[in-house]
């Protein structure tokens, strides 16, 4: 089985918005995971800037 972050490269940084490591998915606010491996905005707005 291949680690999320080969499909999701976002997921390779903190999301700022909800706390979730790096290589953890991300979480709404009731604490369920965002449906289809979705990531916040601010997680890969905050992964862009990491690899310019």
């Amino acid at each position: 089985m291949r680690e999320p972050t080969v499909h999701h490269p976002a997921l390779m940084t903190t999301c700022p918005r909800c706390g979730s490591v790096p290589g953890a998915h991300c979480f709404t606010p009731r604490g369920s995971r965002l449906r289809d491996g979705r990531v916040h905005r601010e997680r890969t707005a905050a992964h862009r800037e990491r690899t310019a």
